[in-house]
């Protein structure tokens, strides 16, 4: 089977996990608390696990070593994204908590719920060991950057973006907050209160800073790193449960997303214009653009760049919005509803826009 076969097989696996989420929150057997609780156990239990039990089975220190390149390229891609997206929000007009929702949106993308399965699918040799060192340069920039641009910010003047931000309700905080840390980014996060609101009044800023990184996610990949780096082998009879543990969260992320279809009211994102144009260049041009600059810069230079590299993180760039952003956005009370809209929509457009890609990618 061809990857672009894989792709579209693994899309339409999406798709149809997503519809029994739906039907299943459709048809009352759960509710909202019961996806809070889904949400704490993949956040918090299932990805870490899925990405430290596939990490160290079998990878060794020299393939670590010699992989790290997946760092640099997944350095390259937030660096292009945060610029391209800073000077789209710019030439659309947007202002104020709008913009950098829209910029926070579109620049992290939801590797923990759809990211993850897809690469171990495509790359089942170095996908794992792959997920593991981009998700260092991923968390570190999601707990820092991606925080500060979903907190508010206070408008002066005629700033609709502010007033919006003002106006959304204490109804609407709950429901995004019930997004809570959906998964995430390289395998993002924890809902961590001082993470998501970032304001932690009698706490340094260096103790803060450093509470964001106090997360199983994180736990999870420093864990295998070290396991790697030591040399160790987890016994079989340990890791065998563990991967059938980890093999849930794909499941079970898609029946959480296909809940909030129900249970959020999230099309009132279809009358911001920017989501049409951060579809389109988040999830269509960008990945096409940053696959061909990546291949000609390796085919230039002899940076330790591989072709499977590229290919993942050509992927990885158009995946679609974090969840994790819209906990960020519901903790501060923030234009919750505007952040799970991009999170639903974009979701629902990564069905055509990842297998639109992939045609070109592989």
């Amino acid at each position: 089977m061809s990857q672009f076969e894989i792709v579209v097989g693994q899309i339409v696996g999406f798709f149809i996990m997503m519809m029994i989420g739906y039907g299943c929150v459709r048809l009352r057997f759960y509710g909202m608390k019961t996806l809070d609780g889904m949400c704490m156990l993949l956040t918090r239990v299932l990805i870490p696990l899925l990405v430290f039990s596939n990490a160290v089975d079998g990878t060794t220190r020299a393939e670590l070593v010699g992989n790290w390149g997946i760092m640099l390229l997944t350095a390259i891609m937030y660096a292009s994204l945060m610029a391209v997206f800073a000077v789209v929000a710019w030439a659309i007009r947007l202002r104020g908590s709008r913009s950098r929702l829209f910029q926070a949106g579109f620049i992290f993308g939801n590797a923990g719920f759809i990211g993850i399965p897809l690469v171990l699918a495509l790359f089942p040799k170095h996908g794992a060991l792959f997920i593991v060192l981009m998700s260092i340069v991923d968390q570190a920039l999601l707990w820092t950057y991606g925080v500060w641009l979903c907190e508010p910010v206070k408008e002066r003047g005629r700033g609709g973006a502010g007033a919006g931000a003002a106006a959304e309700s204490a109804a609407a905080a709950s429901a995004a907050a019930a997004t809570a840390g959906t998964g995430a980014a390289g395998v993002s996060g924890s809902a961590n209160p001082v993470a998501a609101t970032g304001s932690a009044a009698h706490v340094s800023p260096v103790l803060a800073l450093l509470r964001r990184f106090a997360n199983p996610a994180i736990a999870g990949i420093l864990i295998a790193l070290v396991i790697i780096i030591a040399g160790w082998q987890v016994p079989p009879m340990v890791l065998t449960p563990l991967h059938t543990i980890g093999q849930m969260a794909t499941p079970l992320s898609l029946f959480y997303l296909g809940g909030l279809f129900v249970l959020t009211k999230w099309w009132g994102v279809f009358k911001r214009y920017e989501l049409y144009v951060g579809l389109v260049a988040k999830m269509l041009a960008f990945p096409v653009g940053f696959y061909f600059a990546m291949t000609a810069l390796a085919a230039m230079t002899p940076l330790p760049i591989t072709h499977e590299m590229i290919q993942m993180m050509s992927l990885i760039s158009g995946l679609p919005t974090m969840t994790t952003v819209a906990m960020f956005a519901g903790r501060s009370k923030n234009m919750p509803e505007y952040a799970v809209g991009l999170v639903l929509v974009s979701t629902l457009f990564s069905l055509a826009s990842l297998t639109a890609i992939s045609t070109v990618i592989f």
